[in-house]
């Protein structure tokens, strides 16, 4: 996967590492399936815990427009939070796409 270049404007988060990645995930994703960030395991089947399709697809979509490359069957493929920030760091660092993601 990649990921466009930082946003104009968008300063990097200097001291981010993946934890806050995979915290800024767990509350978009929570959000989406209207629970909260606290009952969402980095390592949890999200599927498990309720993420259908529908859900993906809006994660998908609040990450396009934080300016993020993402897609839905590289998010259903793996679906936990752990995967997912290891797809997003895959072409940026964890303070780009935490700063992206604020």
């Amino acid at each position: 996967m990649t990921n466009s270049p930082a946003a104009p404007g968008t300063a990097a988060v200097p001291d981010a590492g993946p934890q806050d990645v995979t915290a800024a995930l767990a509350r978009i994703t929570a959000e989406v399936m209207k629970v909260e960030p606290e009952d969402l395991a980095p390592d949890a089947n999200l599927v498990h815990c309720g993420l259908g399709s529908l859900e993906i697809m809006r994660v998908v979509g609040a990450l396009r427009r934080a300016g993020i490359a993402a897609g839905v069957r590289e998010l259903a493929t793996e679906p936990t939070l752990e995967a997912w920030t290891r797809h997003l760091l895959e072409g940026q660092s964890a303070a780009e796409v935490t700063a992206r993601l604020a």
